[in-house]
């Protein structure tokens, strides 16, 4: 490396380094809301698909026990 490309380096490090002193905190945080709010919603829709298979299931179930209404003559 030369030393204009190792003073890049350094630079681009410091520069790296003083950004996450300032906004880590808050990027950490943002981070974390997000990942929660995300787990929530995939929950959430697990839950609302085990709801409609239950009730596809109560309305099959339902149905096969319903008897069969034969016409009179």
């Amino acid at each position: 490396m030369t030393a204009d490309q190792l003073d890049t380096v350094i630079n681009a490090y410091v520069w790296v380094d003083a950004q996450a002193a300032v906004y880590g905190p808050g990027l950490a945080a943002a981070a974390a809301l997000w990942a929660v709010c995300r787990t929530v919603r995939a929950l959430r829709r697990a839950a609302n698909q085990v709801r409609l298979y239950l009730e596809l299931q109560h309305i099959e179930n339902h149905a096969n026990q319903t008897p069969v209404r034969e016409e009179k003559p």
